[in-house]
């Protein structure tokens, strides 16, 4: 940014303005690189290599949104962002980065972090659609054989509930066996799930699964299971098509999700 004004020394009457911002362009350098340089001291901490880590910390082009878009071409798996960025006075103004990458970025998944949340165990909202199971798929891949519980979560109208009893919850704790529930076919869904699941080394015993019987607000129960069962993480998969009508008066579901998930970590996939 200070190369917009270089050339300001050469006018006497803003040389004592040039000094100040020179100190402050100074100053934003140290900051960003004492944060990166604790971000690569983090990571090291978690079992990362050197080589592993690459730190860019590249000028503004086209614009944050634009710039971190384009960049996510160039082989990356994921992207991470906190959900709030140095000015949240700003982001409760304007759509965060965060908020915008979600709406650009549909080539890889995106993790939106709120707060700082025990991101090791995962809440997979689940609803047999083909969103869904890639985000199944890509939680299983990155887990695999860790010590992360994963549930699988799905919700249904109270007409089709099928378990007797007044209880909300149809729910197994360890999916040790094959997962049979009457002629519903989320049933099937959810068996297909839980065997991709178990082939990229999840562990049945790590693994649950819970079925609830909820009206229209599906958002809010997701964010109130994984926030009173302590899943730091929640996984949703992005809608295929949708209309513009139905967008605008109910939204999607994983667009709900990140807006009320203030403390946790939310993979949309």
């Amino acid at each position: 940014m200070f190369e917009l004004f270089s050339d300001l020394d050469a006018y006497p009457h803003y040389k004592t303005r040039v000094t100040g911002l020179k100190r402050w362009a100074t100053e934003q350098k140290q900051d960003i690189a004492s944060v990166m340089d604790s971000a690569r001291a983090y990571f090291r901490q978690k079992g990362f290599s050197d080589s592993a880590i690459t730190v860019k910390t590249p000028s503004k082009n086209l614009g944050v949104t634009e710039d971190i878009l384009k960049e996510s071409y160039e082989g990356y798996h994921a992207i991470v962002v906190g959900r709030t960025g140095w000015s949240r006075f700003k982001d409760w103004l304007v759509k965060s980065t965060a908020m915008k990458l979600v709406t650009k970025i549909k080539h890889i998944p995106i993790v939106v972090v709120g707060g700082n949340p025990e991101a090791k165990h995962f809440l997979v909202a689940f609803d047999g659609t083909h969103g869904a199971m890639k985000g199944v798929v890509c939680v299983g891949a990155l887990v695999g054989k860790s010590d992360n519980h994963l549930q699988l979560y799905s919700m249904i109208d109270s007409k089709k509930k099928f378990w007797p009893g007044e209880d909300p919850y149809f729910k197994i704790d360890n999916c040790t066996s094959r997962i049979v529930i009457g002629k519903e076919k989320i049933g099937e869904q959810l068996e297909e799930a839980r065997t991709r699941l178990l082939e990229e080394g999840v562990p049945s015993e790590r693994l649950s699964l819970r079925i609830h019987t909820v009206g229209r607000d599906r958002a809010t129960h997701i964010v109130r299971q994984a926030e009173e069962n302590n899943f730091g993480s929640v996984v949703v998969g992005r809608r295929g098509l949708i209309t513009f009508i139905d967008e605008f008066f109910i939204g999607r579901v994983s667009d709900q999700v990140l807006r009320l998930a203030n403390e946790l970590a939310v993979w949309v996939i």
